[in-house]
């Protein structure tokens, strides 16, 4: 069976965002932003790993399914290290602030593990062996979308309220994971209702994730900046 139109459209939208993801991450090595952001680092990586691997077996194909369902649990223990990783160019001036949310992000995420892990053993059953694993990842992946786009809102607010200067790629970084993390959220839901939606709504609500997530990739990938020659970094302070 031939392409439709809207499957030509996926395809390109999800290529371009391919190209993106590529994009940010050749900005990273180009800046040397890997020497101070490592988990970040790591986070650009496996999306352009993951968006190859997507683009060679195909966006709606079983394997891409079970790729995106697995990656799940990756990036409940990954999107945590992110946020951290954010506040890397002010680490001094919100030690104490960015452990104590650490703590309310760290319990929200195992209580939504929790939580995911007795509802998969209410709904899984014989007659779907994935029901189990797909239930798990479906309540991690909005637990944890959640309590990490908390965990950069409550800093944020902590940072206005005391009136403290962010560094340029502090408010790059954090801007866009709150973006990508209500993406997230977004791609979460949409995935749960598109038992529920035609085939043509479904392939309207992918390309407009995926070109949400082009535009705001491209944004962070322009805005972000060189560290300055002050600022401490593994390398810096293994040489001092």
């Amino acid at each position: 069976m031939g392409m439709t139109m809207l499957d030509r459209i996926v395809l390109w939208a999800d290529i371009a965002a391919t190209a993106a993801d590529v994009l940010l991450l050749a900005r990273v090595f180009q800046l040397r932003l890997q020497r101070l952001y490592l988990f970040i680092t790591l986070a650009c990586t496996l999306a352009v790993l993951f968006d190859f691997v997507q683009l060679w077996f195909g966006l709606n194909s079983d394997e891409s399914q079970r790729l995106a369902r697995y990656s799940r649990f990756l990036y409940a223990f990954l999107y945590p290290l992110v946020a951290w990783d954010v506040f890397e160019e002010m680490k001094e001036q919100v030690s104490q602030m960015r452990r104590v949310a650490a703590g309310r992000l760290i319990s929200s995420i195992f209580f939504a593990a929790f939580f995911g892990f007795v509802v998969s053993l209410l709904m899984g059953g014989d007659q779907e062996k994935d029901l189990f694993s797909t239930t798990l990842a479906f309540v991690l992946w909005a637990g944890y979308s959640a309590a990490t786009l908390a965990f950069l809102w409550s800093l944020q607010r902590v940072l206005k309220t005391q009136h403290m200067v962010r560094p340029h790629n502090t408010f790059v970084w954090m801007t866009y994971f709150q973006l990508v993390l209500l993406a997230e959220l977004a791609g979460c839901f949409s995935s749960i209702l598109g038992s529920l939606l035609n085939t043509t709504a479904q392939g309207v609500m992918n390309v407009c994730l995926l070109l949400y997530g082009l535009l705001i990739t491209v944004w962070c990938a322009v805005r972000l900046k060189r560290i300055p020659s002050d600022v401490s970094t593994p390398a810096n302070a293994g040489a001092s």
